[in-house]
């Protein structure tokens, strides 16, 4: 496939472009809804998120409008004003200027069909755009050729651009309505900016308010060009260059406090006595409560492992009694950490009382609520030839973004030193939230052809199209069926009760239904084979298929089973023989959790049932209660025994072992066998098996059709709880074992010599009557 066709069918499918081209406002308006939004920017879509009301060729326009008292800072040699100061002009200007940096101003600066209105925007934006300084692109110094852009950097007030205008109005959508705000985002947004001049604004206009910074270091927000610095500095700035002086009570970066000291030393009356307070959380997850805060702000929540110890304690501090008194706005970026429970929060943002948006911004998730995403290639200023992706008035031509971020991850695919730099740009610049959640670091099993392989298996309807979901019966003779969902629905059962749909998440999202279903890729082939007995029949081969299964610990409730619970996980394997010319897969997969350890266990059985798995089905048993099940069920024959000879070398003969597969736990030889189980796996996933129609490798992973196991392997840590990876731990032994046995047999196979090859074969007594 050639690369233009490539990045045309990769924006053909941007869901984000997708939305905006299909939104004509057909959506109910949130205001119809009952909620404050004097502006009519947002609406609610069918899975009830949030939208943006952008619509293809909205443009925004005379931006320079929004920004006249930038200009006159720099008209008036860095003064705002040449008014004498407390006069009556100057007292006028600055209350005029308080009142906009506190309700906002309008403008005839937004264009729609042709129309030209008035657009409003936030008071935290005109402040923003007119009493912050950052460092930011000098378009004068740009220098662009074929090869590559260069330009220079410099202090200046921000330029309107049209994707930070969305940030800021849903955080004033967030402020009218009690909502908090959760974002996950991509490097060079201008993030940090925008969040301290929101903190330095409500400081600056509300005396005896509190603003509270946290990390999982403080450090990182009082450090150079942390959240906390760009805070102080935007204070000074005020004190400074501004008509806003409020004096500086205490300059610790820690607790830096506006106001004023009497002669005598003591704080006057009349200080202005508010703070901003920056704050760790590690180890210290209360870290935000108690002191009133009108606003929290969480920096890089992927590096927090303890946020929803955090959020549990600091959420209900932003209320006081049914009416919330503060607003809680956390963000993140790709790391190369535990992303684990950032994603679980990002899909479920309700848990914590976070805005709620449809998701527009992942492939077919639009029934899916998520958290607040800006994309790069939104807000994105670069061009490629005469071509930009920004104008002169901030309009985004996302377009264009993302064929600068194409051709960024190809440059980058070429010239980075490891492939861990390569997916760790492409989940710090990520155009989607799930590339910002499955690509933030390498891992174990991490390649750039595991990579390719999820998305051959996202992507390509030949892998999409083959499967059927439901779920294995027995029926009146006592026999194994499975039925599809759809035939369960055409006999009356009811969904979520009697059927359920294949979970989709990696975790399972907020809407799934933590039971699951039943994946089945093929039937278990019935050749004509000798049986144990020495006779032809036809049926399935002993030993065609093994299953792993890895199991959960306790009985529980559907209502009190969330995404952070562990959930079973059945894969069943179809081994390399000689009746499918030694090409093994998976054929059959269950995912999900039932209220009750016996169903999963009765799901386990049947499958075992169903494709003969005599001996050869794997459970981990340091939990749950399936050998003692199956030992009710009289179907010990199908559980594999513990492979003792595989951990302990000096093994040489058979052993009585136990049913199931004991991998441990804790310290100890457990914690040696998980290691040297994941070695196995690793092993076993990267074994070439076969080779492709083009003569390339075709590797063990690419056996696997079941996209969730992939893309749990891509985002593996060892720190999360990766369900599916745990469980085929379990193959990873089978298939060890496998090779162990071969190798016994071929030791003991008997050498061809010249004697035993004159032998006469009909002389052999078998043969003579």
């Amino acid at each position: 496939m050639s690369d233009n066709h490539t990045v045309e069918k990769y924006i053909e499918s941007y869901p984000m472009l997708q939305y905006i081209n299909d939104n004509h406002g057909q959506y109910k308006h949130a205001r119809e809804a009952g909620y404050k939004d004097p502006n009519d920017l947002f609406m609610i879509g069918e899975s009830g998120g949030f939208l943006l009301d952008i619509r293809k060729g909205d443009k925004f326009v005379n931006t320079n409008l929004l920004t006249e008292m930038a200009s006159l800072y720099h008209i008036n040699g860095e003064k705002y004003t040449l008014y004498k100061e407390d006069s009556i002009p100057h007292r006028q200007l600055r209350k005029r200027e308080e009142y906009r940096r506190k309700h906002g101003f309008d403008a005839p600066c937004f264009m729609r069909n042709g129309e030209v209105r008035n657009l409003h925007i936030s008071g935290d934006m005109y402040n923003y755009l007119n009493y912050t300084i950052i460092e930011q692109l000098d378009e004068k110094t740009i220098i662009h050729t074929d090869r590559g852009s260069v330009a220079k950097k410099k202090q200046d007030f921000p330029k309107f651009i049209d994707a930070q205008f969305w940030t800021f109005a849903t955080i004033e959508f967030c402020e009218l309505n009690g909502f908090h705000l959760l974002i996950d985002k991509t490097r060079r947004g201008g993030f940090s900016y925008i969040m301290a001049s929101h903190s330095a604004n409500k400081i600056n206009l509300q005396p005896n308010k509190v603003c509270i910074h946290v990390a999982a270091d403080s450090k990182y927000l009082t450090k150079r060009g942390g959240l906390t610095d760009f805070t102080i500095r935007n204070l000074y700035f005020y004190e400074n260059k501004t008509f806003f002086k409020r004096g500086i009570l205490s300059r610790a970066a820690e607790n830096f406090t506006l106001g004023f000291k009497l002669p005598n030393g003591d704080i006057s009356p009349n200080s202005w006595n508010s703070a901003l307070f920056s704050a760790s959380a590690n180890n210290n997850p209360d870290c935000a409560i108690g002191k009133d805060a009108v606003s929290v702000k969480t920096e890089e929540v992927s590096t927090m492992e303890n946020f929803d110890e955090y959020m549990n304690v600091t959420e209900p501090a932003m209320r006081t009694g049914s009416y919330v008194t503060g607003n809680l706005f956390a963000w993140g970026t790709a790391t190369s950490g535990n992303m684990q429970t950032f994603e679980r929060n990002f899909y479920n943002p309700s848990a914590f009382h976070f805005i709620a948006f449809e998701n527009v911004w992942d492939k077919d998730s639009r029934n899916e609520v998520c958290g607040y995403f800006k994309p790069y290639c939104w807000g994105l200023q670069g061009q490629i030839g005469d071509r930009y992706a920004m104008d002169a008035d901030g309009n985004s031509d996302i377009e264009m973004g993302l064929r600068i971020a194409y051709k960024e991850r190809t440059d980058k695919k070429v010239h980075s030193k490891t492939f861990s730099d390569y997916i760790n740009y492409l989940g710090q610049y990520a155009n989607m939230p799930s590339e910002s959640f499955s690509s933030t670091s390498e891992n174990l099993f991490s390649s750039e052809a595991l990579m390719n392989w999820e998305e051959v298996l996202k992507n390509d309807p030949a892998y999409t199209n083959i499967s059927d979901d439901g779920m294995f019966f027995e029926d009146a003779d006592g026999k194994v069926i499975f039925k599809t969902n759809a035939r369960i629905k055409a006999e009356g059962g009811k969904f979520n009760k009697d059927f359920f749909d294949w979970i989709q998440g990696v975790p399972r999202k907020q809407h799934e239904h933590p039971h699951g279903c039943v994946r089945k890729w093929f039937e278990p082939i019935r050749v004509n084979h000798v049986n144990e007995n020495g006779k032809y029949e036809v049926g399935i081969p002993k030993g065609q298929y093994s299953i792993s299964y890895d199991p959960v610990g306790v009985n529980k409730e559907t209502s009190g089973i969330t995404n952070k619970h562990s959930h079973n996980s059945i894969k069943v394997w179809e081994n390399p023989t000689q009746y499918n010319g030694f090409k093994g897969k998976v054929v059959c997969a269950y995912y999900g959790r039932p209220e009750k350890l016996e169903e999963a266990d009765r799901i386990c059985y049947f499958m075992a049932v169903y494709y003969n798995c005599i001996g050869t089905t794997g459970v981990e048993v340091n939990r749950g209660e399936t050998v003692s099940n199956f030992t009710k069920w009289k179907a010990l024959k199908y559980l594999m025994k513990d492979p003792v000879e595989l951990w302990d070398s000096s093994i040489k003969a058979k052993v009585t072992a136990s049913y199931g597969v004991n991998m441990g736990g804790g310290s100890g030889q457990g914690t040696t066998k998980v290691l040297e189980g994941l070695r196995l796996l690793k092993e076993m996933l990267y074994s070439e098996v076969g080779k492709k129609l083009d003569g390339t490798p075709l590797y063990f992973f690419q056996t696997i059709y079941d996209y969730q196991t992939i893309l749990e392997l891509l985002k593996w840590n060892d720190k999360g709880n990766f369900d599916r990876v745990s469980e085929m731990l379990i193959h990873a032994l089978q298939w060890k074992l496998d090779d162990v046995e071969a190798a016994k047999e071929l030791a003991h196979r008997k050498k061809a010599t010249i004697e035993n090859y004159n032998d006469n074969i009909w002389e052999r007594p078998w043969y003579v009557s």
